[in-house]
């Protein structure tokens, strides 16, 4: 991980971290030369925010509100960081409350270009998650049908909300693979399996909405 080593401008190598997701955050950055990328992970999965050039910063949600770094910064190619630490930040605030103004419209803008595709990721997870334990239990029965599901039951095994199995459950249904009735997921008959094993390579490569 980089380090300013009490410098205000420093190099970072092309590849190097300046600071990961969850750090606590002391500074702020503008780049001077090169390009930095920020991305945000959740489960293991990361997703591009933005890829700052010359005179962009980034940073700065740690000196507003005091909150651990919301991203992970790495150059994307040798850059030049101008770090701004907090006493500094302070005094630049005071003279020109409009930099806070614009550093929270800069920050909205990453959110709203980020929250939906993070959303739709997880959604596709959960969706994968739940058809390919389904066909686990199929498989661990040795091809026994019809298999019976209880969405409390699945939502304990995989650790997620009994809510979103319920929902993966009903576009099951839905798509032909099973019926439901109430929180109880059955299928039987070849075609049936047949079908849950079409969608889940639908939801694994996002074939479906």
């Amino acid at each position: 991980m980089a380090t300013t080593e009490d410098r205000d401008e420093f190099h970072v190598p092309k590849g190097a971290v300046i600071f990961r997701q969850g750090d606590p955050g002391h500074e702020m950055f503008v780049v001077s030369e090169g390009r930095i990328r920020l991305t945000i992970g959740q489960e293991g999965h990361e997703k591009e925010v933005a890829v700052l050039g010359k005179g962009e910063f980034f940073g700065e949600l740690s000196l507003l509100g005091g909150a651990a770094r919301t991203a992970t910064a790495q150059a994307v190619e040798d850059s030049t960081l101008l770090a701004i630490g907090r006493d500094a930040f302070s005094m630049l605030v005071q003279d020109d409350l409009e930099i806070v103004f614009r550093m929270m419209n800069i920050q909205g803008q990453r959110l709203s270009n980020t929250n939906q595709p993070i959303e739709q990721l997880m959604q596709k997870l959960g969706r994968v998650r739940v058809v390919a334990h389904c066909l686990k239990r199929l498989l661990g029965s040795g091809g026994q049908m019809p298999l019976t599901v209880e969405a409390a039951e699945l939502a304990r095994e995989l650790g997620v909300n009994k809510e979103v199995v319920q929902s993966v459950l009903g576009e099951l249904t839905r798509q032909g693979a099973g019926t439901l009735q109430g929180e109880r997921w059955s299928f039987g008959g070849r075609e049936q399996a047949d079908k849950l094993v079409d969608l889940l390579c639908a939801f694994s490569d996002g074939r479906t909405s």
